[in-house]
This record gives C-alpha cells, structure tokens and sequence, in this order.
C-alpha cells in the first residue's frame, strides 16, 4: 500500500511552516538565556555567535507533526506501527536518543567516547527492534553467510552504518545550509519512493515527509549567513534518522542485491566519502580520529577561492546528482552504471582536490626536511603527548596557569614554527615567551574561560603555509593553557607591526 501524494504534501507543508515560524521565538529564547558561543576555532568560517537551537526546533517540529498524524483520521493513523515494536519505533527512539545527546553537547559539552557510546545505543536499539538490511542479507545470503552468522555480521554492519551516518552528517555540517540541504535531498528520495511505490511502508513515507518539512524551515533561516545553526542536536537527529529511513527504500522491480545494497549508500554518497577521507588523512598524520581539522572538502573548495554560498550550492548539486543516480535504481532504469559512475566521481573529486597528496612527503614544521607518512605521524604524536604531558596535574585556571604553563609549552610551540608568544589580559601582558623579532604576523586566539584574555602567536610563516597538524596542535596548546576541554575556535591574524584586526577564517 503505497502513500497517496497529498497525505505527504500536508505533512511536510506543516512540518516547515510551523519549524520556519517558531525558528525566530527559538532564537531570541537562546539569546534570553544567557547562552553564547565562546567556543573558538581556526576551523570556523563565520563570525559571531550563531544559536544552536535549530536542531532542537527540528526535533520538536517533526515530533509534533507525527503526533497530529497518528491522532487523524487517515491512513496513517489505522496503522499501529508506531506504537508496538516496530522497527520504525526503533528508529523514531534511537533519532531520540541521537538528538538528545546532541543537545547535551550543544549546552554542556560531551566527550567523543560518550557520543560514541549513545550512537551505538541508539543503532543497537533499532537494530533491537527489528531493524535490518534486506539487502545486506541477500548479498551475505549470495555469498553462502547464512544462519545467524550471517544475520549477526547483517546486524553489526547496519550499527555501523547508522553511527557512520550520523557522524558523516556531523562533518558535513561546516558550512551555512550544506547539512541541512543534503538531509533535504536525502530525505526527498524516501518521499519519492514511497510516492512511487519504492517503499510499501505508509508510516515510512509520512516520517519521511514531516522531516524534510521541517529540514526545509530550518534552512529558511539556516541559508547564508545563517542565523540559526541546526547544532549536534539537530546533525546527530537528521544523522541517524535519514540513513535509517533509507534502508526502507527498494527498486519497484527485482534487482541483484548489489544494486539495492548501493542505494542508500549511493543517496549519502558525498558526506561518506568526506567522513572516510578525515579519517583516512587523519590517520596518516598521527591526528586522533575524533579530532576536529581545517581539511575537509569544504575547507578545500574555500581555499581555492570559492566563494561561501557557490561552494554550497556546488556540493547540494553534487548530492542531488548522487542522489537522482539512487532513484534511478530505484524505478529500475539505473544499474551498474549509476553505481560505477558514482565511484568514478568520487575518485575524480579526490585527485582534483589534492588528497591524493596525503601519502607525498611534506617540510618538517620548523625546518626544510622532508618527512614522510611514518615521520610526520611520530612527529605529531609525540608533540600531543608533550601536551598533554604539560597539562596533566594542573587544575588550575587564569593567571597562575599560565604562567606555570607557559615555559613549557614554548619548546612545542617553537618546533611548530612559532619562535614565541605572548598571553594578555586586556591592555596587560602576562606572559611573554620566547623571540618575537622574526613574526612575520600575530595569529590572536581568545583564550575560552575569560571575556578579555588571548594568546598572541608570533608566526614565522604565512598562515596559509601552516600544515593541518600544525593547525590542530595550535588549538591543543590553547585548550591546554586554557584548562579546558574546549579548543579555541576563531583566530585573527594581525600582521607584525600593525595594530589592525584582520579577521580570517580558518
């Protein structure tokens, strides 16, 4: 039984006017509660403090639409799906769990290891309700994995594929509106396929329809420059909620199952490929793998010169192209060509935008030697335990850290390509290490804790000539001297001898 077009086109049309209209209220509530965004970073690419609160008006949104509908008289509401267990109900706890936990970090801040753990609580719940990749288990089937073997190895691939959703959407959230938009034609594919008979899930199609809804206010106010940011709350929700509702959508017509194994994964193609690549180059340079970085295939395109809004509209195309490519799998006229076509891509976006370099040999921080793949990542991983060396046993905060701090922090900061720095509080200067007469330039990071304080870095190279280690342990010595767990996320760099603010964004 298929989803009659207009149930969907209600749904969603409620779903956005009431999420675009409450947006504002939403925003001038956080702004009434004190809540800022003090968090400071070399990777940010806009000014201010943006609210946090649209994942959370989302959320809510999209619940309040689904209640109205299983209270109705349509088809909809004669389903009970919803209210048994079900693997839509495991699906609707599990984006709650995801979206609570996001909202947490968004006001108090979470550990990686805790967001982990609910992101796999909140997969192994679906999967717990029934959950599960027909595809995946015909392909196992296909192999000669059957039995329980193979419905365990179904099961832990399909956690595995919600948590790489969820923290793929995550990292695709970096620039105004890219999140959003990708959940948006994510979504839009459901909707069509359950319009289109793709899907025999009546339920299916209204979650699908109240969410892109509610997606589509968001961006309203979500476009660049945003206003309104959709948060953890707001990535990790559409995250897990958009790649489960995938799972849901099948061609009209049998196809081998490497096809219709391809079709989510095809949908959520760009954000995936971007996730694997900051794991992959994060690996090769000693990163950790939760740690944020300045390198992803938006920072890329903004280096190149691409202006904000086109690069954008550039990836919403590209998702759109990967996107239509799955539903053509889907009314049965794409195959293997659409999936070839899409590994072909992806692999041509790599080498165009350089991370084919991630294995070449690159110059030492402070000096001319090339150093290579096993090199750098030991060099990086002894400066993060000489960090966090520095940092362990001292609890305190303000002056009397960073003076204690300070001296040894200067050796790391040196062989990093900084010959000194200062620390200043107001028009005071409390700290001042190392040699200054070489600064090409001040690189100034607010230090989080204190409205007035930062540290002043004496740059020896031009900023774009930093490497994204270096990047990534600059904000490691902030947070360090900072005593907090939050690393600074805004930096301006003011050129030796001037007094201006020359505001860049990492």
């Amino acid at each position: 039984m298929s989803t009659d077009p207009w149930v969907l086109w209600v749904a969603g049309c409620i779903a956005f006017l009431l999420v675009a209209g409450v947006m504002p209220l939403a925003i001038r509530g956080w702004h009434a509660l004190g809540r800022s965004d003090r968090e400071i970073s070399l990777r940010k690419v806009h000014a201010g403090e943006i609210p946090r609160v649209g994942g959370l008006v989302i959320l809510l949104g999209f619940g309040l639409v689904l209640i109205a509908g299983l209270s109705g008289t349509h088809e909809l509401s004669a389903t009970h799906e919803l209210f048994s267990k079900t693997p839509l109900t495991g699906i609707l706890l599990g984006a709650l769990i995801c979206g609570l936990t996001g909202l947490w970090d968004d006001l108090a801040g979470m550990r990686a290891r805790y967001k982990l753990l609910m992101q796999l609580v909140a997969a192994g719940l679906a999967v717990g309700f029934g959950l599960h990749w027909e595809a995946l288990e015909g392909l196992l089937a296909w192999l000669g994995i059957e039995g329980l073997l193979g419905q365990a190895l179904a099961s832990l691939a399909t956690v595995f594929y919600l948590v790489a959703g969820i923290n793929a959407i995550n990292l695709n959230d970096g620039l105004d509106g890219l999140a959003g938009g990708t959940c948006a034609i994510g979504l839009s594919v459901v909707v069509l396929a359950s319009a289109t008979h793709g899907t025999h899930e009546v339920a299916v199609g209204w979650l699908s329809a109240c969410a892109l809804g509610a997606v589509l206010g968001f961006l309203l106010h979500n476009r660049h420059p945003a206003s309104v940011f959709m948060g953890d709350c707001g990535s990790y929700f559409l995250g897990f909620l958009m790649p489960a509702l995938l799972l849901f959508v099948y061609p009209i017509r049998e196809r081998v199952d490497i096809i219709d194994l391809s079709i989510p994964l095809m949908v959520m193609a760009l954000p995936l490929f971007d996730m694997s690549l900051a794991i992959l180059r994060r690996y090769v340079r000693g990163q950790p793998i939760f740690s944020g970085d300045c390198d992803h295939i938006h920072h890329r395109m903004l280096a190149r010169g691409v202006a904000h809004g086109r690069v954008v509209v550039i990836l919403w195309a590209s998702s759109a192209m990967f996107a239509t490519l799955a539903y053509l799998n889907v009314i049965g006229v794409g195959g293997w060509w659409t999936l070839g076509g899409t590994i072909v891509v992806m692999l041509v976006v790599a080498v165009l935008l350089g991370y084919h370099n991630l294995l070449r040999k690159l110059p030492a921080f402070a000096g001319e030697d090339l150093l290579g793949v096993r090199d750098r990542r030991k060099r990086v991983m002894s400066l993060l335990a000489q960090i966090d060396q520095v940092g362990e046993g001292h609890s305190g905060t303000g002056q009397a850290r960073w003076l204690a701090l300070s001296p040894r922090l200067l050796p790391v900061l040196q062989s990093l390509g900084v010959p000194g720095f200062q620390v200043r509080e107001g028009s005071q200067t409390i700290v001042r290490c190392g040699a200054e007469e070489t600064a090409w330039a001040w690189l100034s990071l607010p230090l989080p804790g204190s409205e007035q304080a930062e540290i002043r870095l004496a740059l020896a190279v031009r900023l774009p000539q930093l490497q994204p280690e270096q990047l990534m342990l600059l904000e490691r010595v902030v947070a360090t001297l900072a005593g907090t767990a939050l690393a600074a996320r805004h930096g301006a760099v003011t050129p030796a001898g001037e007094g201006g603010q020359n505001r860049t964004d990492g």
